[in-house]
């Protein structure tokens, strides 16, 4: 026979029908002892169940196992203390019931309290399945709240943190900012000055009366080469063709080009009087004076510059000058200063404080290029050798290249000029260009530039 569930609980009133009180007949069969333990089954008490430990006797075999009553009753509520007897784990504390019209004490029946017994009570069971999935529910719409939250806060320091690298502020995120909270630390200082006074490292400069000598110089050597490479001879040429190889190198008439800057005659003159013999030399030289002149000056900006290749490339790609005082002063200022630094920086031997050496390998390229250049006018008038004749205007070319690199060393800025004005309204050709000095030392402009050397001028 099966083992019959362990609680039994007993209607607080009724009897069965052989008219003794259920508590008494079912006390007696749980005693296992009782003269109405053959009385007729016990076959209703409702929703309950008859309960043994451990097997049942043969004497209650006729109960049914497990059967529900239907016997409609009110449980009376526990008033004694509980039972001494140790419950199985898992079920409540047994009680011992009082039940009305029954003044003996049951011994063995457990009378549980509706409201703990969950596992007979399917109604509970059910609101208990509820409130559980309720608090499931619940939890994952907390846990969720509560990530996208720490995701904003980890968001924001992410954000504060960039801007702040941004700014040049730093963002602390040590354990600092736990106790003292999120704060800027600002960029560590300057080192301190370390007293270095450029002025002292850049290059001397050249006394004025030893630049005016090499100029002088440069002078006499042009008009030696155009009397000893040139002939007096008629030639036959194309003034118009003269005209706008004078042009391709740079010669253009004062009046368009600025005082000082543009020849003191027009192409058209000057290819003229080339090919008058009387002149030829004199317009051989205003124009070789022109192109070697300007090929060293960091003012003209010529396309056939004799300076230093990074100088050249640097000076051809400035872009003009806007409008203005206040602009072409800023921009003449500027162009001081990178000229001066740029020249301290690629001297080879900066501690020596001299001016810039010229390289002789890439002076030479530039003279031959140079001079060919000159010979799309020069040419109509060579005498003897042509390659003797170049040769030699190469090495007034390099000689010429020696003062422009004296002249970039300069602290101060340097122009040749070419023309000074009264030369066009005289008739007169510049056969070797003057020199003046732009600025002081330290690039401030004069009110007017200070000259130098005078243009050498002949009368046409």
């Amino acid at each position: 026979m099966a083992t019959i569930p362990t609680t039994v609980t007993i209607p607080a009133t009724g009897n069965n029908p052989q008219g003794q009180p259920f508590s008494t007949q079912v006390t007696a069969i749980l005693n296992y002892a009782s003269p109405v333990a053959d009385a007729a089954p016990v076959t209703s008490i409702e929703g309950y169940f008859v309960s043994y430990v451990g097997n049942p006797p043969a004497n209650v075999r006729s109960i049914p196992v497990g059967e529900p009553v239907t016997i409609p009753f009110v449980p009376a509520p526990a008033t004694t203390p509980p039972s001494p007897s140790t419950p199985l784990p898992g079920r409540p504390t047994p009680t011992t019931p009082t039940i009305p019209g029954h003044s003996g004490t049951t011994t063995g029946v457990e009378v549980p309290d509706p409201s703990q017994t969950g596992g007979l009570n399917p109604a509970k069971k059910e609101t208990n399945g509820g409130a559980i999935a309720g608090a499931a529910i619940g939890g994952l719409v907390l846990g969720a709240l509560i990530g996208f939250f720490i995701a904003m806060i980890l968001y924001r320091k992410r954000q504060q943190k960039h801007n702040g690298s941004e700014n040049g502020t730093y963002i602390v995120s040590s354990s600092v900012t736990e106790s003292k909270g999120l704060h800027s630390v600002p960029p560590p200082a300057p080192a301190k000055d370390s007293g270095i006074q450029l002025d002292k490292f850049l290059l001397d400069a050249t006394p004025d009366n030893e630049i005016a000598r090499e100029l002088h110089a440069l002078g006499s050597l042009i008009q030696v080469h155009v009397e000893n490479n040139y002939h007096m001879y008629p030639v036959k040429a194309d003034p118009r063709q003269l005209a706008l190889a004078l042009k391709q190198l740079g010669l253009e008439d004062g009046q368009h080009s600025g005082i000082g800057g543009g020849s003191s005659l027009s192409a058209e003159t000057i290819a003229a009087l080339a090919i008058e013999p009387q002149t030829r030399y004199i317009a051989l030289q205003h124009v070789i004076s022109h192109v070697l002149f300007s090929s060293i000056d960091t003012s003209s900006r010529s396309r056939l510059s004799m300076l230093p290749a990074p100088v050249a490339a640097f000076l051809q790609s400035v872009a003009p000058t806007e409008g203005g005082r206040t602009n072409e002063e800023a921009s003449a200022i500027a162009l001081h200063q990178w000229r001066v630094l740029s020249t301290f920086l690629l001297h080879p031997s900066r501690s020596q404080r001299t001016p810039l050496p010229p390289s002789d390998n890439a002076v030479n390229a530039q003279a031959a290029g140079l001079a060919n250049a000159l010979d799309t006018f020069l040419g109509y008038f060579s005498s003897g050798d042509s390659g003797q004749q170049k040769s030699h205007l190469q090495a007034v070319i390099a000689e010429t290249t020696k003062l422009g690199y004296v002249l970039l060393s300069q602290p101060s800025d340097w122009r040749f000029v070419h023309n000074d004005g009264a030369a066009a309204r005289n008739n007169v050709a510049v056969v070797c260009a003057g020199l003046v000095k732009v600025t002081s030392r330290d690039g401030a402009r004069y009110a007017a530039p200070l000259q130098v050397v005078a243009p050498v001028v002949v009368q046409v």
